[in-house]
């Protein structure tokens, strides 16, 4: 596990930042959704910080008998002449890993850092490889472990305002409506602390409804009514075509049920007020919205 403090500097109320997590992405399959990621990376706005969250490459071997198939290899792996894809085909996990590093490179200066997917994890455990290092090496950032618990402080002058964000890879698998909004629950009650907190890894895509927290200050005047702030648990789903037209698939034989392509991100408003009636309205702090994957 990782602590991380990261300090944001804010030029005026009206600021927005984006915390967009990237998990789950598989690259190297040939249902990775590249071409949707590869376009939203390029149209991340400037205010927008990135957390990668494991699973970023498929990372399956010929030696995982389980799940390994020629036929889930994408065309790029594959498209060359002979002595290229017999490059390729030798070298499975590091080509994905340099594919990783070329689409997340554009935006490397703003990923905070990445947190080991299992899929990154079979491979040292396996085969004594570590992929997960291999792409912090590839772009110059963090590894944050298994998980992480991130301190964002937003400065606006003299003013600051702090939000914790926890993240994880994730467990288990998702094929009933219930089992996720559960798991986000139980982990929105384990790190109290944290107003977001981020999971993956059964490629379910799912927004908890806000929890609300009534408070009052701890020193000062009394207000006339207790204050009230949203804590967000959300899972990010998967960069997957989980049914894509072609050949049988792992997903597909396994009768995998069809995910949403949908992922999410943080909206934090460190300072924004807005002026109605004469009254000092506050917009929320916090928001998880989804981004569409098409």
């Amino acid at each position: 596990m990782k602590l991380i403090d990261r300090l944001v500097k804010c030029q005026g109320r009206a600021d927005v930042i984006e915390i967009v997590p990237f998990g789950d992405c598989h690259i190297g399959s040939r249902n990775c959704a590249e071409t949707p990621l590869r376009q939203i990376i390029k149209s991340l706005p400037e205010n927008a910080l990135v957390i990668l969250g494991g699973d970023i490459i498929d990372a399956i071997r010929p030696q995982d008998i389980k799940r390994f198939d020629f036929d889930t290899l994408p065309d790029w792996m594959i498209g060359g002449d002979a002595d290229t894809t017999r490059d390729m085909l030798g070298d499975i996990v590091n080509q994905q890993i340099k594919r990783a590093v070329d689409i997340f490179s554009p935006i490397k200066d703003r990923i905070v850092g990445a947190i080991e997917g299992n899929h990154e994890r079979d491979v040292l455990k396996y085969a004594g490889f570590a992929a997960h290092k291999a792409i912090c090496k590839g772009l110059g950032i963090q590894d944050l472990t298994d998980q992480a618990l991130i301190r964002f402080r937003f400065q606006r002058l003299k003013a600051v305002k702090t939000f914790i964000i926890y993240i994880r890879h994730g467990y288990g698998g998702g094929r009933t409506a219930g089992a996720e909004p559960q798991k986000l629950d139980r982990m929105l009650n384990e790190w109290e602390q944290a107003s977001v907190c981020f999971t993956g890894n059964t490629h379910c895509f799912h927004i908890l409804p806000p929890k609300p927290v009534l408070e009052m200050p701890r020193s000062g005047a009394i207000p006339k009514e207790l204050t009230c702030r949203y804590r967000w648990a959300g899972n990010w789903g998967c960069w997957l075509y989980s049914h894509a037209e072609g050949a049988s698939s792992y997903a597909s034989r396994a009768c995998y049920p069809a995910r949403p392509m949908l992922t999410c991100r943080a909206v934090l408003r460190p300072f924004t007020v807005v002026q109605k009636d004469s009254q000092q309205l506050s917009k929320p702090e916090i928001e998880l919205r989804s981004i569409t994957i098409s």
